[in-house]
């Protein structure tokens, strides 16, 4: 999967692509640049995926933000939405929001949601109960929270994942949940 789109402003393409080895998987974001005197591309910024994927991650740009979507666990699933931009003051991409959602896909147990802005600071959870009969839903959004939760600019390499944002690590990282 890879996403070629001018992530900087500068009119070149850029490159972001999901690497893929036997038990690793990295977002890779490198950038064109030209200057004066010189051109190329930046080293490349990784931010490391959890290797337990369920389905092909996406890479889509749509307003110079990089939106990654991912799909992780097992039976119990994280599905996440990292979006970045480009910070131009220390040139390099800078995490602005993080969505994730962990639920069973055997319809198990109750789910959780967090929603967070890193440009606010906005941190809303959901939990997520299941739906037994009552209407087309799986889940029922239930119990919504808001808080503050600031942060320090992350950049790319040190974005949370999904579950670290929902404080779950999953598989065998810290104990099967089912």
């Amino acid at each position: 999967m890879e996403s070629r789109s001018d992530l900087n402003g500068d009119r070149l393409t850029d490159l972001a692509y999901i690497a893929r080895g036997e038990d690793k998987r990295e977002l890779r974001v490198v950038i064109s640049y030209v200057s004066e005197t010189d051109f190329g591309e930046t080293p490349a910024q990784i931010h490391t995926l959890d290797p337990d994927l369920l389905g092909d991650a996406s890479l889509v740009v749509k307003n110079s933000v990089l939106m990654l979507r991912d799909l992780t666990g097992g039976t119990t699933a994280v599905v996440s939405t990292h979006r970045f931009r480009w910070d131009a003051k220390l040139g390099a991409m800078r995490l602005i929001r993080l969505n994730a959602t962990l639920y069973s896909r055997t319809y198990t147990h109750d789910g959780h949601e967090a929603s967070w802005n890193l440009l606010t600071g906005t941190l809303v959870n959901r939990t997520l109960r299941l739906n037994r009969g009552q209407g087309d839903a799986d889940y029922a959004k239930v119990g919504e929270k808001r808080s503050k939760k600031p942060s320090k600019r992350l950049w790319l390499e040190d974005a949370p994942s999904g579950g670290n944002l929902l404080g779950w690590f999953g598989g065998s990282r810290s104990g099967e949940q089912e």
